[in-house]
């Protein structure tokens, strides 16, 4: 027997044209399981549509069912609760027309639905669940199919698997129709908690459903139950998982033949990567039908990076194909298809998911090697400074020391270069050793190839942003999947230019700009080092290459004081005014540039705006609060956050000791002094803007105390060849 609760219109009033939508849900299913089991529904799918990977992120480290599918009906990021899959209300209903033997059965109400909302509106996204299913309202129904209950009837209080009508719910949690009780269930002692979905019933609940004028959300069951269970028992990965993706293979075999491949719109998502892994994956998305057509990849503008999609984004496109408005509280973006590469094969995206899982593994290790390390160079050169200078003695100090701070200087650039390195293919050992010999290299060949070691640092910082700024134009490669880039599982961004290659080029650009007015000196050094300053803040925030708001709110009052440093002028009232117009300037410039380009490739700029014009000023307050929650959040849990103290406390000893150090750096080094000095407030200011919080300063930091590290060695090593 198959039961549809309902609380819309009967179907006889639903519009002449139907344009059926089906999203097939496969929680925990991944690329790597299409490739090893080759389930041939599947298979035939990514062939006849347009395929890409699913970033499944919530606002959770770990996306759970709850948030997977309240994200779907949401079009933006969305958590659910802790009641969420729980009891159901059930209200009295009209028997449906077109239902087996009519019979009556209860209206359908989500559970736990105060509670998203509650942790919605603490989030500060402005996201709304069920905001897809309101927005369908008068033109297609939306329907949940499912029941991923852990036995029948499920054991309290943790045993029910509701999740479809998350996906398919309004906002006060109504579900216009329904198939999720448990006569979708039949016993079964092989299979996972002794259950497995009714293959009869529930393909008797999609025929009826796609009879309507409908917009029908699947969740096969056996798949959630599978995954549940391998996390305590890990055989089910072999077994009985397996059995579990062969039937939702069969039913998305069953719901593919019911639509016309042509002008019906299958989607088939990930809505969770598998919870029995120890990481986050990429997940599985599928368009096939309604403009997406065979040997396609899918993109969209929340990702702007063809081959990635996220999980609010399927909302927006069922609208889009519906000719529905998208609602302003919807942040995701309808997808969009594109000409497939070499990387958008099956193969490919499962090599891209493994060198992400692999790359986001070894970001926290290698951050926290490199601040080790530079700690320890630091305080190594403390105490031998100290030392050398009780006993007033020459030797190698100098040259080993102005080596590590090069190392120190070269990292940054050595992890973007060794982008192009199939990371997950080396394995952690063979991956690291890469970074610091590149590192290395780089400080070796500067060593030999000039004298001045000032003049090596410039050559280390200048290359440092030339490689940003190709990589940039090149559609930044070397970013993405590598560990001090952005990962497409955490999903902060896909495109564009990260938190930390921002503090990188910020911070290369500052020095690049002060060595060469140090160098050279006079008027033209001086408007070199303005036009490295501009190119800076161009890279960072052009729409088409950085695409970084905060940045550029950083980047232009940061650097343009650190040129009135440099001028050997002190800024004043004019200058501040000067610099918060040419904030104001760039913003406006880089906006007009990105509402002039197409939907698909606007910015998060131009989508802010949009934002703020139909919500008004609500939605700048709301992106400034998430920014500050972040820059908390990462505060507390980041290794950077131990390396600021001990690194200002070096800096502060090279500059200052011996006593009159800071007035001597003045007499023998002003512009070198003049770029240390801007370079601290541009590291405040980047700190205040900017949601990675306390890592930026770190970074600028691991500029800035190299380069005090030089000075002081250079000082030192005058004043020993003086007394000698």
């Amino acid at each position: 027997m198959v039961a549809l609760s309902s609380i819309s219109a009967p179907a006889s009033a639903q519009p002449q044209t139907c344009r059926p939508v089906v999203v097939f849900t496969l929680p925990g299913m991944t690329w790597a399981d299409v490739e090893r089991y080759r389930p041939p529904e599947l298979m035939e799918l990514s062939h006849a549509g347009a395929i890409a990977s699913m970033s499944v992120r919530t606002n959770s480290a770990r996306t759970s069912y709850a948030s997977g599918f309240a994200t779907i009906g949401a079009g933006a990021r969305v958590d659910g609760g802790r009641t969420s899959g729980g009891p159901q209300a059930e209200l009295d209903g009209n028997a449906l027309e077109g239902s087996p033997e009519g019979d009556l059965v209860a209206r359908l109400v989500a559970g736990g639905v105060a509670e998203i909302a509650e942790v919605a509106a603490e989030q500060g996204y402005d996201a709304r669940a069920g905001a897809m299913a309101d927005a369908l309202a008068g033109t297609a129904t939306v329907v949940a199919i499912g029941n991923s209950d852990q036995g029948s009837p499920p054991p309290a209080p943790f045993g029910r698997g509701r999740w479809a009508p998350y996906a398919a719910m309004h906002p006060d949690g109504l579900v216009d129709l329904s198939a999720t009780d448990e006569f979708l269930l039949d016993a079964d002692a092989t299979a996972p908690y002794e259950i497995r979905t009714n293959t009869t019933a529930i393909e008797a609940a999609i025929d009826d459903a796609l009879e309507r004028c409908a917009v029908v959300v699947v969740d096969p069951g056996d798949l959630t139950r599978a995954d549940e269970a391998a996390v305590s028992d890990p055989s089910v990965v072999r077994d009985e998982r397996v059995q579990a993706i062969a039937a939702a293979d069969a039913l998305l075999g069953f719901v593919a033949d019911r639509l016309d491949p042509l002008d019906d719109l299958l989607l088939v998502i990930s809505p969770t990567s598998p919870w029995w892994e120890g990481e986050a994956h990429l997940g599985i998305a599928i368009a096939r039908g309604g403009g997406f057509r065979a040997g396609e990849t899918l993109e969209s503008a929340s990702t702007r990076r063809t081959g990635f999609v996220t999980l609010p984004d399927v909302a927006p496109t069922i609208l889009e194909f519906l000719d529905v408005e998208r609602p302003a509280e919807m942040n995701g973006r309808p997808w969009a298809a594109r000409p497939a590469g070499e990387s958008e094969t099956i193969a490919g995206l499962v090599e891209e998911n493994a060198e992400a899982v692999f790359v986001d593994s070894m970001q926290s290790r290698v951050s926290t090697g490199y601040v080790i390390f530079q700690v320890l160079v630091y305080a190594i050169a403390i105490a031998l400074l100290a030392s050398r200078r009780r006993k007033r003695s020459r030797g190698p100090v100098v040259g080993l020391l102005e080596g590590a701070a090069l190392c120190v200087a070269a990292f940054p650039v050595a992890t973007y270069l060794a982008g192009a390195l199939d990371g997950h293919g080396l394995g952690p050992f063979w991956y690291v050793t890469p970074l610091a010999g590149i590192a290395l290299a780089i400080a070796a060949a500067v060593t030999v190839l000039f004298r001045n070691p000032l003049d090596r640092l410039l050559v280390v910082a200048a290359g440092t942003v030339v490689t940003l700024a190709f990589d940039l134009f090149l559609g930044a490669r070397l970013q993405i999947e590598t560990v001090f880039g952005y990962s497409p599982i955490v999903a902060g961004r896909f495109a564009g230019i990260g938190n930390i290659a921002f503090a990188v080029l910020a911070a290369a650009a500052l020095l690049t700009g002060t060595l060469i007015v140090h160098r050279w000196g006079g008027r033209r050094a001086l408007v070199a080092a303005g036009l490295v300053f501009a190119g800076a803040v161009v890279l960072d925030g052009a729409p088409q290459l950085g695409s970084d708001v905060g940045g550029v709110i950083a980047l232009v009052p940061g650097l343009g004081v650190t040129l009135v440093f440099l001028s050997g002028r002190r800024p004043g009232w004019r200058a501040v005014l000067l610099f918060a117009a040419g904030v104001a300037a760039c913003l406006a410039v880089f906006l007009v540039i990105d509402l002039s380009r197409p939907d698909d490739s606007q910015t998060h700029l131009a989508r802010l705006f949009e934002d703020m014009r139909s919500r008004g000023f609500g939605a700048f307050a709301e992106t400034i609060q998430r920014k500050a929650e972040a820059n908390l959040r990462v505060f507390r849990s980041s290794i950077w956050t131990f390396f600021v103290p001990p690194a200002l406390g070096v800096l502060a000893w090279l500059l200052l000791r011996p006593s009159g150090r800071w007035r001597e750096l003045a007499a023998t080094f002003p512009k070198p002094r003049a770029g240390l000095a801007g370079g601290l407030f541009l590291a405040v200011l980047a700190f205040a803007v900017n949601d990675s919080g306390i890592v930026i300063p770190a970074v600028i930091l691991s500029f800035l105390v190299p380069l005090a590290l030089i000075l002081h060695l250079s000082i030192e090593s005058a004043a020993q060849q003086e007394a000698a």
